[in-house]
């Protein structure tokens, strides 16, 4: 899915993907919520809010690297399938588990950073309509 993403956005008329840089990627890290459970690579959200300057722009190349070329490294989308028992259900089924896929965090950070890219296109050229709420920030809509 990042790949289609990734791909229809290098392709707007726009000569230069808007590439990122140290101030959106603390952004993005500051707004991971710590009670997450980590991806495969087993680096925690609340270890992230602590990354050094060094990191971030050390991401930041990464990022743009990303954004630059065109690819997604196959290795951020790995994913840990762990299962979650439903309340009041028979262990012993398979179906009394919900299987929640943890993705690898710096896989989420450049998704936040593409899809931030993404929305700003669609808002910009009007592709959504009014009524659909879907993928948008939340907003207070005035009471009729």
């Amino acid at each position: 899915m990042v790949y289609v993403v990734l791909k229809s956005y290098l392709m707007t008329p726009a000569s230069e993907p808007k590439l990122t840089n140290p101030e959106e990627v603390h952004e993005i890290i500051r707004g991971l919520k710590i009670s997450k459970v980590p991806g495969p690579n087993g680096i925690p959200n609340r270890a992230m809010k602590h990354v050094p300057q060094l990191a971030i722009s050390f991401l930041v190349l990464i990022f743009n690297a990303f954004l630059l070329t065109h690819q997604f490294p196959k290795v951020l989308e790995h994913t840990r399938v762990i299962s979650i028992l439903k309340p009041v259900k028979d262990p012993a089924p398979r179906l009394s588990y919900w299987p929640i896929s943890l993705l690898e965090t710096i896989g989420k950070l450049f998704e936040k950073i593409l899809l931030s890219r993404v929305l700003h296109e669609i808002n910009l050229r009007g592709l959504l309509r009014n009524e659909h709420f879907g993928f948008r920030p939340s907003i207070a809509l005035p009471c009729s």
